[in-house]
């Protein structure tokens, strides 16, 4: 009876509060703020990430989490001035319940700020056009995590403190510490630290946000919202929850209720331990610097020639996923070696290899994976687990199995992922590609036979099954909607809006600069596939027969068409590189601004030059910037005929002299018409 006294108490405390409730209608303005400025970006016109809206609660909890920390800070220090508990027999329990009445009512106004937040941003979706998904219920268990979360615990922060300090003024540099460094904007205020810190090294229990506050979202997985950041917080809860019992042992009046105390605490240890280990081992890699960062490096010290052996054929295969479980078996043909070679990426923990059910010996060098055969067989059973990683996160069951990721054996003889080095206004720079970004022609039988539910695969389902014939294999299980447009079955994330209405649009632009392309460079593809796969982050983009995924880079895709990124990339997706780097480079450069000028754009930037350019010997630079001098006042017919001779010619011995004496060429006959 007491204690529902005591919430009625501070409950009502709490709405007479000037500071609470204006930190908490403050809370709602900055939202509305950051809303309208959102909004006002053109960039943000199509929405097409509209998924990484959610993140600006992160400032948001920053910024009003010291004003509450101030007011229960003040509350529960006044209260112990007076030692108002010392005058009742059993004050050190009116203490606690106080405790645990100020934490209740606190966790019960946030949670209705929760509600609040989570409608506020759900109308902002529909209004939008975000149809309805499971993303929306990922919301809500984002914001409870990231919102939610922190903000509970400042009711923790100010009543240690005043346990501890009272009304000592250190108190004030000890609430604003405390702030800095328990706040979830704690991994961006200091990014040196958290760019080292992986989702499961113990120092990531140190911030209660996101490693990158900027990205709420990704493609088909979802918000960042795992049981290893609710664990965390459980970890972090208790944790402060042991500390402000400590903090109050000097409270008690009899050794009994001291030693109750000391008993108690003895428990909480064990839990911090237990949660924080759980925190540690399903924590997401998926939105993590470091782990990108470390994955990055390991390839680029990988070396990239490695003795391989492909003497073998491969008819078809069958893979079976089940959970994070794959078995693949591979039907092979004309095997002429007993040290086949194969491509699967390293980072997948490989259990067994079997020939004809009997396990044989293996060696892995990076992606490349070598079985030793005692004698030929006809088929290989490779089991092996699919886990979390940067370069292909696996959350909450979803995942996205790209073509171009070596996430099944694949006959290839280099890794998966090839990084590179360049310089850029003399600066050291490293980029990296997936080497399948042209898938090979070859095609083989695929038969997939996965559990759950399947948003994309390039193969037809046939039955319970998925079996036919393809280049390579894509398997999205993850949020994301479906549709069909002019004959072509198009995917998208799950917060991108109003795609029925842009598809068209978008449909008829890639056509469009596909058939472009085709006037100046022989392409890997006859015609645009019919299945596309979109997104606006974490994908590479690739283009096979069957299907192509493609990667908006942030813009938006209605207007995108509008970029010179978009001209670039159809040119990079479809025209196989040939020659050294740099000609094909400046080769792509060239063609993207003649694919503007083909439809009218008037801003161009004939000057700039590729990102190779500034690594070549000023020689050579003198030699492309001539090319670009006598290339742009040629008129479009006539750089039509540039790019398609030079790309047809483009081979190691084709020189920069040569192309300008074909530009000149093509000019001189040019001026005679």
């Amino acid at each position: 009876m007491r204690w529902k006294w005591l919430f009625v108490f501070y409950w009502k405390r709490l709405l007479k509060s000037k500071l609470y409730v204006g930190a908490s209608i403050l809370f709602f303005v900055l939202l509305l703020v950051r809303f309208v400025l959102f909004f006002s970006d053109d960039m943000n016109a199509g929405m097409e990430y509209s998924g990484d809206l959610p993140s600006e609660v992160f400032m948001l909890v920053q910024i009003v989490s010291l004003f509450y920390i101030v007011w229960f800070y003040f509350l529960y220090s006044n209260e112990l001035r007076y030692g108002v508990s010392s005058w009742f027999a059993d004050g050190y329990r009116i203490l606690l319940e106080k405790m645990s009445a100020l934490l209740a009512v606190h966790a019960l106004c946030q949670g209705i700020m929760l509600m609040m937040s989570y409608g506020v941003f759900s109308l902002v979706y529909l209004f939008v056009g975000v149809e309805p998904s499971d993303l929306y219920w990922s919301l809500l268990r984002f914001l409870a995590v990231y919102q939610f979360g922190p903000l509970v615990l400042t009711v923790l922060y100010g009543i240690i403190i005043a346990l501890l300090l009272e009304t000592k003024k250190v108190s004030f540099f000890a609430m604003l510490l405390v702030w800095i460094l328990t706040g979830p904007m704690t991994t961006e205020l200091f990014i040196d630290l958290s760019k080292t810190v992986h989702a499961r090294d113990w120092a990531s229990l140190l911030f209660i946000g996101k490693h990158a506050i900027q990205r709420a979202y990704d493609s088909y997985i979802g918000f960042e919202v795992d049981r290893g950041g609710e664990w965390k917080w459980a970890a972090w809860f208790l944790s402060l929850v042991g500390l402000a019992l400590l903090s109050s042992i000097r409270f008690t009046q009899t050794r009994k209720e001291r030693n109750a105390v000391l008993k108690a605490l003895l428990i909480f240890p064990f839990l911090i331990v237990l949660t924080a280990y759980h925190s540690l081992q399903t924590n997401t890699k998926a939105f993590t610097r470091a782990d990108q960062t470390t994955e990055l490096e390991e390839y680029r010290r990988m070396p990239q020639t490695i003795k391989a052996d492909l003497r073998y054929r491969i008819q078809s295969y069958d893979i079976s996923l089940h959970g994070s479980r794959a078995v693949v078996r591979v039907a092979l043909s004309q095997l002429e070696t007993n040290r086949p070679t194969f491509q699967l990426y390293h980072l997948y923990p490989l259990h067994s290899i079997e020939a004809d059910h009997q396990p044989v010996k293996f060696t892995r060098n990076g992606d490349l994976v070598t079985v030793w055969l005692p004698k030929r067989t006809s088929t290989l059973t490779f089991s092996y687990e699919i886990v979390d990683t940067a370069l292909i996160p696996y959350t909450n069951g979803r995942i996205v199995l790209l073509a171009d990721r070596a996430w099944y054996p694949k006959r290839r003889a280099s890794h998966m992922y090839q990084a590179y080095e360049y310089q850029v206004a003399g600066t050291r720079a490293w980029d990296g590609a997936f080497t399948d970004q042209f898938v090979p022609n070859e095609t083989y039988t695929f038969t997939l036979n996965v559990d759950g539910d399947v948003l994309f695969c390039n193969v037809p389902k046939r039955g319970t099954v998925y079996r036919g014939k393809a280049q390579a294999v894509t398997l999205i299980k993850g949020q994301g909607h479906q549709l069909v447009d002019q004959g072509y079955e198009i995917t998208y994330p799950a917060d991108w809006p109003h795609m029925a209405e842009r598809a068209p649009t978008v449909i008829h632009q890639m056509e469009k600069t596909f058939r472009h392309v085709q006037q100046i460079a022989s392409t890997a593809v006859s015609s645009l596939p019919n299945k596309i796969v979109f997104s606006s982050s974490g994908l590479s983009s690739f283009m096979a027969h069957d299907h192509l995924v493609y990667n908006t880079n942030f813009f938006s895709i209605g207007t995108y068409h509008m970029e010179r990124d978009y001209y670039e990339k159809m040119l990079r997706l479809s025209v196989p590189p040939k020659g050294s780097r740099i000609m094909y480079n400046e080769w792509i450069s060239l063609a993207t601004r003649w694919l503007m000028q083909k439809q009218g754009l008037s801003v161009i930037d004939w000057s700039s030059k590729s990102e190779w350019f500034e690594s070549q010997p000023s020689s050579v630079k003198k030699q492309i910037e001539a090319i670009y001098q006598a290339f742009q006042p040629l008129d479009v017919d006539q750089k039509q005929r540039c790019l398609r001779t030079w790309y047809a010619n483009m081979d190691d011995g084709w020189t920069w002299d040569r192309i300008l004496e074909m530009m000149q060429e093509v000019n001189g006959v040019g001026g005679r018409h």
